[in-house]
């Protein structure tokens, strides 16, 4: 039977070991030729090594506490597959694609969970990136699904939700791709045998069902509502969105219902979600203070109001509160019929006092 003393020197050559695997990990995590990177459980990013920073287009300082899903394209799918790697011990694969910007970039992830014997203060995940196998890195290659559209007749209203359905879009945000009105749109689907009478609409429908790759829309409050949930983990209402871009809460329905911002909301959405991607966390918060002091600067009190065009009530007081504040005091004096008595009496002693003299006249000279 091995002896304390025995067991004692193994366990701390075992940890010591341990620690140096834990250093030659960090070590090939920075040196990695291909992108690597440490992550919370949550998935918000605690390092990644310059490759992983020149994959999301980055740099490092500015990617540190934003979340993984932020840069890839599906990011729903790539979250839940961060958050199931602590409940499983060996590394997990999935398929995804780095965005930046317009373009994407095909890669294959890999992931697993740090036991917590080895980090208990600090849990983590490490995720590697590596091109996918047996696929080109040409995000353009032809791997694609046979069009939806017949190339044997002309397009019709029949053919409209099938391919919305396959980009998946919106009536709305499809319409506004198309620069088609949605009113339009049903025509066109109220008559799935007709053609469509524009050709413009007809070709862009074929290329888009040919390339889906190209889809590429505006950005729309929804995306920054997105990026806030995903980046800053805010559930924020239109609504709420809405007098953050300083207009009415109104035009937070509108867009709840698919409907497009107006140009002006768009180009600041396309500021902001810079913001939210490149920029630290904090310079959020500086947004929001601009906000605020443009609120006040307006006078308007938006935590209250929810409105911009609700002033803030002056509670200082001025002259004119306070000749109002005394006006019930001379009304009830007025409406006191025992002060008429007094006025009357005094009335009739001056014309006493006053009867006994006879009026003077003039002498004439």
């Amino acid at each position: 039977m091995a002896s304390l003393e025995s067991l004692t020197q193994l366990l701390l050559s075992s940890l010591e070991d341990v620690a140096r695997l834990v250093s030659l990990l960090d070590t090939t995590m920075q040196h990695l030729p291909a992108p690597a990177f440490e992550l919370s459980l949550e998935g918000a990013i605690w390092y990644l090594n310059q490759a992983a920073s020149e994959a999301i287009g980055v740099d490092p300082q500015q990617a540190v506490g934003t979340r993984l899903t932020t840069y890839v394209t599906d990011s729903l799918m790539t979250q839940r597959r961060i958050d199931a790697l602590p409940q499983r011990g060996t590394p997990q694969s999935w398929p995804d694609a780095w965005r930046r910007g317009r373009n994407t970039q095909p890669c294959r992830l890999t992931g697993f969970a740090l036991p917590r014997a080895l980090s208990p203060d600090r849990p983590r995940l490490i995720v590697w990136s590596e091109p996918p196998a047996n696929r080109p890195s040409d995000p353009t290659a032809d791997d694609r699904p046979p069009p939806l559209i017949p190339t044997d007749r002309l397009l019709c209203g029949q053919d409209l939700d099938p391919l919305r359905h396959k980009l998946g879009l919106g009536v709305n945000r499809f319409c506004e791709m198309l620069a088609i009105s949605a009113v339009t749109w049903y025509a066109w689907r109220r008559q799935p045998t007709m053609p469509i009478p524009s050709r413009t609409t007809a070709l862009h429908l074929r290329l888009l069902d040919a390339l889906p790759e190209l889809v590429q829309l505006g950005a729309q409050p929804a995306d920054l509502q997105e990026a806030l949930r995903t980046h800053r983990g805010l559930d924020v209402t239109f609504t709420e969105l809405a007098l953050w871009m300083g207009v009415e809460r109104r035009s937070g329905y509108t867009w709840a219902h698919g409907n497009p911002a107006s140009d002006q909301v768009q180009a600041l959405t396309r500021t902001l979600l810079r913001v939210l991607f490149e920029k630290p966390r904090e310079t959020w918060d500086q947004y929001l203070d601009l906000v605020a002091q443009q609120a006040r600067l307006e006078q308007v009190d938006l935590a209250t109001m929810k409105s911009w065009t609700a002033t803030v009530p002056d509670l200082s007081p001025s002259p004119d509160t306070a000749i109002e504040n005394q006006k019930p005091a001379r009304r009830i004096a007025r409406n006191k019929p025992a002060q008429s008595p007094p006025r009357k009496s005094t009335t009739q002693a001056v014309k006493k006092d006053a009867s006994p003299t006879p009026p003077s006249r003039k002498k004439p000279r």
